[in-house]
């Protein structure tokens, strides 16, 4: 009886060992100087860069040998040095990753990572919610930002998450698209991104991961340190949270605790804005090793910035959230191209962001898609019509300036006649912009367009100032010039308009 629970033993430590062993990857990170992804005798191996399984981080030592431990689900991927990137596929998305499936059954897998020229000053190009759905949106976003981008010098792109209105078929035409800017491309998933219906944990992002990678991961840049994180958490078929798992974060705590010496400051995309996170206050607390913090986010379809304040002599985190490249879903009349006017739910038009980072200054350049780089507001005057007087209800005896790039301590001035400066009252109100349209479509001015419609606008915006019109302006044309200012985004913005007083 002994003798055969003892052999039962040494059975099962030969198998348990072995299927340990068994679950581990092991290879080589190298400097693929010649792209063919094959480590050639006069190749380098590269030291110090580390690689991760979305939980565990190892790094790789002095013959660029790397192993870790497979995790079910999981993709391992490289975490990019700066001055080297891993190959790009066809549509530019960054190769950085091998897939569970690739691998499961494999002890050794090298990852091959190409030198690349990297500038201190980055330049990098946010894009909110594509949400598409159907191929009218693939065009619409090959209009409006691939067209637009094609010939901009670009260190990399981020689109911010809600690539897909649910239509998870729809990822590798957008890839594509995009793919034909010609920069590296960094996906981040969104809440319309997700495998609602799938039954373990692991596989919420299984569309997603299949053609752009792991929906968590980190990479450098320059002199720059970048965060990508996956914080929707289902709670059921349709419903979700703003939340990290645990899994993820183990993965950034290993992660700061490696990093938080190397770089000053840290860079966060995700989808859900922070102050819509139920773990928040950790996330907070985990960047503190970190002086300068920006995040960048999407999911609102409006656009704003945001701090958090830190302890007393600490810069405080800085949030983006970046609007949305559909504006609000595709929706409203169509212009001359067939492409929904589409106005964001605080008024801003459909465009994307270019940040600039460049040490510890920073610049943040909203660009309204088909229009000049100089449109960065719109202003609103009581204008009165004699032919089509629909819109004449709506006259009040303001003068409104939506500044589209600014925060909260942006001042907004205007002039008359070229007359002395007036600063502009900061109010909280609906756009007078989508009051318009909406209206408009309540009148059935768009009746027998083949549109969606809007939703009502209920939205206050956080960029809009106005100021009462004077009551000394004599009868016939006047000059309205506005300005915005704001110091701590290095806003400077102008705008003009022709005001009629009868």
């Amino acid at each position: 009886m002994n003798r055969i629970i003892f052999s039962l033993v040494v059975m099962l430590s030969f198998t348990a060992g072995f299927a340990q062993k068994n679950n581990k990857v092991s290879g080589i990170v190298f400097a693929d100087t010649n792209q063919n992804a094959v480590l050639d005798k006069d190749e380098v191996v590269l030291s110090n860069v580390l690689v991760s399984n979305g939980k565990d981080i190892v790094e790789t030592n002095s013959k660029g040998k790397y192993s870790i431990t497979k995790i079910e689900g999981n993709t391992v991927f490289v975490i990019k040095p700066t001055g080297y990137i891993s190959k790009k596929n066809k549509q530019n998305s960054v190769q950085f990753y091998v897939s569970f499936d690739a691998i499961k059954d494999v002890k050794n897998y090298n990852f091959p990572l190409i030198p690349n020229a990297e500038n201190k000053d980055v330049k990098v190009v946010l894009l909110g919610d594509t949400q598409v759905d159907v191929m009218d949106d693939i065009h619409h976003v090959g209009k409006l930002v691939t067209e637009e981008l094609m010939d901009q010098k670009i260190d990399f792109i981020v689109p911010l998450g809600d690539l897909s209105f649910d239509n998870l078929t729809i990822f590798k035409p957008l890839s594509e698209t995009l793919g034909l800017i010609g920069a590296p491309i960094f996906y981040t998933i969104g809440n319309h991104d997700l495998n609602f219906k799938e039954t373990a944990f692991e596989d919420r992002d299984k569309s997603f991961e299949s053609i752009f990678g792991p929906s968590y991961y980190a990479f450098e840049y320059g002199n720059q340190f970048f965060l990508v994180l996956n914080n929707i958490y289902p709670v059921n078929e349709k419903g979700y949270v703003g939340r990290l798992d645990e899994t993820q974060k183990q993965f950034i705590t290993n992660l700061i605790t490696v990093k938080k010496g190397a770089f000053n400051s840290i860079h966060l995309f995700m989808h859900i804005p922070l102050e819509e996170m139920e773990d928040q206050d950790w996330i907070i607390k985990s960047l503190a090793p970190f002086e300068e913090v920006l995040i960048s986010a999407g999911h609102t379809h409006t656009q704003y910035h945001k701090y958090f304040e830190r302890e007393a002599g600490r810069k405080p985190i800085h949030e983006l959230v970046a609007g949305a490249v559909c504006g609000s879903w595709w929706q409203g009349p169509h212009d001359q191209n067939q492409i929904p006017f589409a106005l964001m739910y605080d008024g801003t038009p459909k465009g994307y962001w270019t940040v600039g980072i460049n040490q510890d200054r920073y610049t943040y350049d909203y660009k309204v898609s088909g229009a000049p780089n100089t449109k960065q507001m719109d202003i609103t005057v009581p204008n009165t019509n004699e032919w089509d007087t629909t819109l004449n209800a709506l006259n009040d005896n303001y003068i409104y300036a939506n500044v589209f790039a600014a925060d909260d301590a942006t001042k907004v001035y205007v002039n008359f006649d070229n007359g002395s400066w007036s600063e502009m009252v900061k109010y909280e109100g609906i756009s007078p912009n989508i009051q318009k349209q909406y209206y408009l479509q309540s009148q059935g001015r768009y009746a027998s367009m083949k549109i969606s419609n809007s939703p009502k606008p209920e939205t206050i915006s956080t960029h809009l100032w106005r100021i009462a019109k004077p009551d000394n302006l004599p009868s016939g044309a006047h000059s309205v010039q506005i300005k915005a200012l704001g110091k701590e985004i290095n806003l400077e913005a102008h705008g003009n308009a022709v005001l009629w007083v009868k």
